[in-house]
């Protein structure tokens, strides 16, 4: 069904009431290399007919310049591999969203590079290039009877593109460039062809606010739909997704759909989901978890006023895991390892009348509680519920004993309770009838942490601290959170934020410390996207021989909550430690605080781990 939608610009253009889209840009590789594909009872069928028995309605394909300049790229989506995939996508019936990545690979936050073709061309010679180039695709695909629907000037350009002339914060020189594609797509679809600004961080309202009012103030205008990236691993929260979209549409006054989402069937062998990303996810790495995180999308899309959400699309379903080859096909696409359609494909079936925003999704379940042996617990009276449309609410628990636990013996023991005030049950999880569980580990003593740091707090500001980073455009300021009791003093952090990729290092360095065991932490909370990369470390090194040295690191998944990290490592007389936190990320925030290094008690009797 289509709707005729009010432009900011003169005249009409009509959009589908729903969009319920895959992008499929590695299919046609996957199907000259013999994939065949099943449905979910097994039948042999189309990969295209399988997406639209199962409610599909839009394709998305990506175009990159001369693929052929990349050895890797195997030369697909080229001009002439992507019209041959368009006009199959138009037979079918489905909507057709083509993604200009102005590259001759891959474009993204992190990389934005120019074709080979453009490389020495600069000002009002590339803005051409982009123009020509734009109308020369548009015209070749209208003259194949397989016209898109719908193209992104750009892909995920939050940083800009076509760097380095379009690269941010030249926002001048980055809109004049989208402008002239946007001039093109305008003079070969007219009205009727819609033009949308693809950015990544879709759960990030303050990136995308000032991303577009920095670019509307630059020039910026004549397009359609705002596309966002939103990966629930790297992007925020459910809620941070519902509240960024609610306020775009209340400042904007746009449509907005998710260009790309998804979420894994397993845990990867190779790094696109582990076990940390699929706790920041929320949603287990499995086939039901799959689901979930895309009608929990579906929900909160259909649900954003005025009919304002327009639908999904899937980054790259239609693919299946090779063997060892690891990479986004091994977890990320709905089909198994026979390519047979795995339950998330039920998830096309959506329309809007199936959003359900008053079920529970989630139940957060307590944290453990670390405790010395001969006391009282009290338990936490509430816990924290995640409903579809991405809100999160208090509901009361029931606990045994009246939530109140007597520990007697060292161990682990667990505390079973109810959940008050559940307005439904999740028809996907039978998780919804079993007690909610607190764990409780019972010690004999609770071990001193004497802080070897120097103002780890940062009183005195960073006079004890090392710092490094790329500069340019990289600003670090102490950031203080007042905590309860008020008016305690602040707990400071330091926040870094970059315009540009960028890296930073804090660290400080410990002399002459006892021989001996000894344990790193640190809190770090930031943007939880592609490309960022934070580790905790802990190097030792010779006093006498400094090339002989160890390095201990913990990865830290970023997400908006603040994350502990640790680190246990040894340390030898005649040893310097340096220990700190590392940072390289595109242009996103990070926020790192509470530095602990402190030296291990060991109890009667235990054996050090050294």
């Amino acid at each position: 069904m289509r709707y005729y939608f009010e432009s900011q610009q003169e005249g009409r253009f009509n959009m589908l009431d729903y969009y319920k889209g895959m992008d499929i840009s590695f299919l046609q590789e996957y199907m000259e290399k013999g994939m065949k594909t099943y449905d979910l009872d097994g039948t042999p069928t189309d990969p295209l007919k399988l997406a639209k028995k199962h409610g599909v309605n839009a394709m998305r394909l990506r175009i990159w310049h001369t693929p052929e300049n990349v050895p890797e790229s195997g030369g697909y989506c080229s001009l002439e591999r992507t019209i041959a995939m368009a006009k199959k996508i138009k037979q079918e019936g489905f909507d057709f969203l083509l993604d200009f990545h102005y590259s001759d690979w891959w474009a993204d936050p992190g990389k934005q590079r120019k074709p080979m073709a453009w490389e020495n061309l600069h000002g009002t010679e590339l803005e051409e290039a982009v123009y020509t180039y734009t109308k020369k695709v548009l015209c070749a695909l209208k003259e194949a009877d397989a016209m898109p629907d719908m193209v992104q000037i750009g892909n995920e350009i939050r940083s800009g593109l076509l760097f380095p002339d379009g690269e941010l914060p030249d926002y001048a020189s980055m809109v004049r460039l989208v402008n002239a594609g946007i001039r093109a797509a305008r003079e070969i679809g007219g009205k009727e062809l819609l033009i949308m600004i693809h950015l990544d961080q879709g759960g990030r309202y303050f990136y995308l606010k000032d991303w577009f009012d920095r670019a509307f103030e630059a020039g910026l205008s004549d397009f359609d739909v705002i596309g966002l990236s939103y990966y629930p691993f790297w992007h925020g929260t459910f809620n941070d997704l519902k509240e960024t979209t609610k306020k775009l549409i209340q400042d904007f006054k746009k449509p907005i759909i998710l260009a790309e989402t998804a979420h894994a069937w397993r845990k990867s062998k190779n790094g696109f989901i582990d076990e940390a990303q699929e706790k920041i996810a929320g949603f287990a790495a499995s086939p039901l978890g799959q689901r979930m995180v895309l009608d929990m999308d579906n929900t909160i899309m259909a649900s954003l006023p005025d009919k304002m959400g327009r639908g999904i699309y899937y980054w790259e379903p239609l693919c299946i895991p090779r063997g060892d080859e690891g990479g986004w096909a091994e977890n990320m696409g709905i089909l198994d390892e026979r390519g047979q359609a795995m339950e998330a494909i039920h998830s096309f079936e959506f329309v809007r009348s199936d959003a359900k925003p008053e079920l529970p999704a989630k139940i957060y379940k307590p944290q453990r509680l670390t405790v010395q042996v001969h006391q009282n617990v009290q338990l936490p009276e509430e816990v924290k519920v995640l409903y579809r449309d991405g809100s999160i609410q208090s509901h009361k628990v029931k606990w045994e004993n009246e939530g109140v636990v007597k520990v007697d013996e060292i161990g682990t023991i667990f505390v079973k309770g109810q959940i008050d005030g559940l307005n439904g049950l999740s028809e996907l999880d039978d998780e919804w009838t079993k007690p909610i569980v607190q764990e409780i580990e019972v010690v004999e003593k609770l071990m001193s942490q004497k802080n070897l740091f120097a103002d780890a707090n940062w009183d005195d500001g960073l006079t004890q601290w090392e710092t490094d980073s790329s500069k340019d455009g990289v600003n670090v300021q102490l950031y203080p959170e007042f905590e309860d009791p008020f008016p305690a003093p602040p707990v400071n952090a330091v926040r870094v934020e970059g315009v540009k990729n960028f890296t930073f290092r804090i660290s400080q360095k410990k002399k002459n410390l006892a021989p001996g065991r000894y344990v790193l932490k640190a809190q770090y909370a930031g943007t939880d996207t592609t490309g960022v990369e934070v580790h905790l470390f802990a190097e030792k090194t010779n006093d006498v021989n400094t090339q002989n040295s160890e390095l201990f690191q913990a990865v830290i998944h970023p997400t908006k909550e603040w994350q502990e990290a640790k680190i246990h490592f040894s340390i030898e007389e005649g040893y310097t430690l340096t220990a700190g936190l590392t940072i390289s990320a595109p242009p996103v925030y990070g926020m790192v605080r509470r530095f602990l290094l402190y030296k291990e008690e060991i109890a009667d009797g235990e054996k050090t781990l050294a």
